[in-house]
């Protein structure tokens, strides 16, 4: 069986090996440009503590549905 495993192993490599360049996964992975409204943001004017306080306030309304989850799980479990 190890055997079996180790010439698919091989057989895989020298496919993937025989690939042209272009079909490479690593040149799908280009960089993007920022959208121009986003391009000129003055960052000494963001308000990095309202944003910090609103994904504070995202996570804790994630948790509050996680909980709620729970509970309504472990219900329908209970009445199974």
């Amino acid at each position: 069986m190890a055997g079996g495993a180790a010439l698919a192993g091989i057989a895989g490599g020298v496919a993937l090996k025989s690939r042209t360049k272009n079909r490479r996964p690593v040149g799908k992975l280009k960089t993007r440009r920022l959208p121009s409204s986003l391009r000129n943001i003055d960052l000494g004017k963001v308000d990095l503590d309202a944003i910090t306080d609103a994904a504070k306030r995202i996570r804790s309304l994630g948790e509050q549905v996680g909980d709620v989850a729970d509970a309504a799980d472990k219900t329908r479990k209970k009445h199974n």
